[in-house]
C-alpha cells in the first residue's frame, strides 16, 4: 500500500537573512570589480605599483555603507510594494532619510581624515546615493520581489480501505482534509501559531503575505493564491488581486463612478477593491 504524496507549503522563514545575503553579494561583487579597476588604473594610466589593499580602503569607504543600508531598503520595499496608492508620501520620506542618513557617513568620514570640507563631500555622494537608490530597486524587483515559495512534500497516510465481503468489489473511499485550524507565521525575528478564524485580511507583500489577526501583523512565506487554497472556502473572499478579506469582517462597502472602491473591515482597516472582484462580492452578498 503505498503513501499519497501531498504539496504543502514549507515552513516560513524571516526576510532578513535573504537581503543580507543579496546586499553582500551585490555589493561586495561591486567594490571587489571596483578596486581591481582602480588597482588596473595605476598600473597603466599612473604608471605605479599596484595597490590593492588600498584601492579596496578607498571603495569601501565610498561604498560600504550601503551594505547596511541595502537591507533596509528592501525591507521598505516589501512593506510598501502593495500600499504605493495611500502611502507613496510616507515611503519616499523614508527612503530620503536614509539617503541623508547614508550620504552622512563618507561625509563624516572625509571631515575626519581632513580628506575634503563637507560641501564637497556632499556634493559628491549625495547624487551617486541617489542614483544606488534606484539600483537597489532593480535588484529588488529582479531578484527578491516575484520569487515564489519553495515547496515541498510530505508523506501522508493513505486514505482507509473499506472491508468487502467476497461477493462485493472493494471500496476505497477517500476522506477529505479537514482544513487547519492554525498557520506557523512570523513575529518580528520570531515564529506563531495564530488561529485562522481570528484573520481579519490577507495581503500579498513581494514573496510573502501579510496577515491581520486582531490588529497584529505577520507574515507567511507564501502567494496569496497558496494561502486562499489554505483558507476555509466561503469564510474569506478575494476583493484586489493583492487582498483578501474575512466576509464576517466587513463593514462598509464605498464604490466611485470608476467602478473601483474600498472596503471598511470592523477593525479600521481599510483596504482597495477593484471592480472585477467588486462583482464576485455582490454575489456574494445575494447568496447570504
Amino acid at each position: 500500500m503505498s503513501a499519497r504524496i501531498s504539496p504543502l507549503p514549507r515552513p516560513m522563514a524571516w526576510p532578513v537573512s535573504s537581503d543580507i545575503k543579496t546586499s553582500l553579494l551585490c555589493w561586495g561583487g561591486f567594490m571587489v570589480l571596483l578596486s581591481c579597476y582602480c588597482a588596473l588604473f595605476q598600473i597603466v594610466v599612473e604608471r605605479t605599483p599596484a595597490d590593492l589593499g588600498g584601492s579596496f580602503s578607498h571603495v569601501f569607504k565610498n561604498w560600504g555603507v550601503w551594505l547596511l543600508t541595502t537591507p533596509v531598503l528592501f525591507a521598505a520595499l516589501r512593506k510598501y510594494s502593495t500600499k504605493w496608492h495611500d502611502r507613496a508620501v510616507e515611503f519616499v520620506a523614508f527612503v530620503a532619510i536614509v539617503v541623508f542618513l547614508s550620504t552622512a557617513v563618507p561625509v563624516a568620514v572625509d571631515l575626519l581624515t581632513n580628506a575634503r570640507d563637507a560641501a564637497s563631500s556632499l556634493m559628491i555622494f549625495l547624487p551617486r546615493y541617489v542614483a544606488a537608490v534606484g539600483i537597489v530597486y532593480l535588484v529588488w524587483h529582479a531578484f527578491l520581489r516575484d520569487r515564489r515559495s519553495s515547496i515541498e512534500t510530505v508523506e501522508t497516510p493513505p486514505p482507509p480501505m473499506i472491508e468487502a465481503t467476497p461477493d462485493e468489489p472493494v471500496v476505497h473511499e477517500a476522506v477529505a482534509p479537514e482544513p487547519p485550524a492554525t498557520l506557523l507565521v512570523s513575529k518580528g525575528a520570531h515564529q506563531c501559531l495564530i488561529q485562522i478564524s481570528r484573520i481579519e485580511c490577507v495581503s500579498a507583500a513581494g514573496n510573502y503575505v501579510e496577515i491581520i489577526e486582531r490588529g497584529q501583523r505577520y507574515l507567511m512565506r507564501a502567494t496569496l493564491k497558496q494561502l486562499e487554497d489554505e483558507l476555509p472556502a466561503g469564510e474569506f473572499i478575494r476583493i484586489h488581486r493583492s487582498h483578501l478579506v474575512r466576509r464576517d469582517e466587513i463593514d462598509l462597502i464605498k464604490s466611485q463612478p470608476s467602478g473601483n472602491g474600498t472596503v471598511q473591515l470592523r477593525g479600521g482597516h481599510v483596504l482597495p477593491m477593484s471592480k472585477k472582484h467588486k462583482q464576485a462580492l455582490q454575489r456574494f452578498r445575494h447568496a447570504d
